[in-house]
């Protein structure tokens, strides 16, 4: 019986070590989803940090720094930063409620009011073993009505995290 507490412990601490690193995603889905008049295909690349300076108390909670660009196929783009926060009621199952602010430029796609926009949303994804991801991720993008247009936009992608295991040195992250 100990054996197999020993395995499980040796287990669910590899499964945790192996999910601390960097993570690249590339994604691809619907931009304006709700409304069908701007509705187009958007793609992302973005990269999210392993920070073990923002240690969390909780085993199950992780926050990751991220930055991202994004871009629809009528030119449109948002360039941002932000954080997710990583909850992981399982070592397989992922969801990432997250934050992130940019600048936004419509090109010849949808007007957002304000260059200045804010990204609020959530993500649900499958962790395999070697750290990789894929999921969903449903996001409203919005100014805040802070500019005297603020129709918005909800998008709905999927994506893809490759885990990158020797990351940025200045965030902290030592590249296990």
């Amino acid at each position: 019986m100990k054996k197999y507490a020993i395995l499980l412990l040796l287990t669910v601490s590899s499964l945790h070590a192996v999910r601390q690193c960097d993570l690249f995603s590339v994604s691809t889905g619907i931009f304006d989803i709700m409304r069908e008049r701007h509705r187009t295909w958007e793609m992302s690349l973005e990269y999210k940090f392993h920070c073990p300076r923002l240690k969390s108390p909780f085993r199950f909670l992780e926050f990751r720094p991220l930055i991202g660009a994004m871009a629809t196929i009528e030119g449109s783009t948002y360039l941002y930063g932000g954080i997710n926060f990583d909850l992981f009621p399982c070592d397989q199952i992922v969801i990432a409620p997250g934050f992130a602010a940019g600048w936004y430029r419509a090109g010849d796609g949808k007007n957002l009011g304000y260059p200045l926009e804010f990204r609020s949303g959530v993500e649900l994804a499958w962790q395999f073993e070697d750290a990789s991801r894929l999921g969903v991720h449903f996001y409203h993008l919005s100014n805040a009505s802070i500019g005297s247009r603020n129709p918005g936009e909800e998008s709905f992608v999927f994506y893809y995290d490759i885990p990158i295991k020797k990351g940025f040195p200045f965030f902290g992250n030592s590249g296990k």
